[in-house]
């Protein structure tokens, strides 16, 4: 059974949510899980990429995208056929709910305090419990990130 994590965050920043992003990559690496990072495009993906390999100033997130022939523990994609054949962990930025996403052990959704991400992020939660997967909210608002 798939367990599905929203982590609330206190702040509409976009970049609060990578951020947080970089944070969560580097505790789930750590674990020893592969992610999956689902993005809506392309120009999305690299940007986030990008973020990663450049997420503290002593380290980095390795991490590649489907166009690319490096082998990383963070695979970062867009459409439906970038999910890898051995889902681990999804993290899903997408403003979709990818038809596979019940196949990963493991789902996290990072929420900001944006109108339209949080209408979003009501309409997955219905969605996981549809799928019989029920979430777990962790209100970050209540702690430091």
């Amino acid at each position: 059974m798939s367990q599905a994590d929203f982590y609330i965050l206190p702040s509409a920043d976009e970049d609060s949510r990578y951020q947080f992003l970089g944070k969560l990559a580097t505790r789930a690496i750590s674990a020893g899980h592969w992610l999956y990072i689902h993005t809506d495009s392309e120009h999305l993906a690299e940007r986030i990429s990008e973020r990663l390999w450049q997420s503290s100033p002593e380290s980095f997130l390795a991490n590649s995208l489907p166009t690319e022939k490096l082998h990383a523990p963070i695979l970062i994609g867009w459409q439906p056929d970038h999910i890898p054949n051995t889902p681990d962990m999804l993290v899903n930025l997408s403003a979709i709910f990818p038809t596979q996403t019940v196949e990963f052990n493991r789902i996290a959704e990072i929420v900001i305090q944006s109108d339209e991400i949080l209408a979003l992020t009501r309409g997955r939660f219905k969605e996981y419990q549809g799928a019989g997967i029920q979430p777990r909210m962790h209100d970050m608002r209540k702690r430091s990130t």
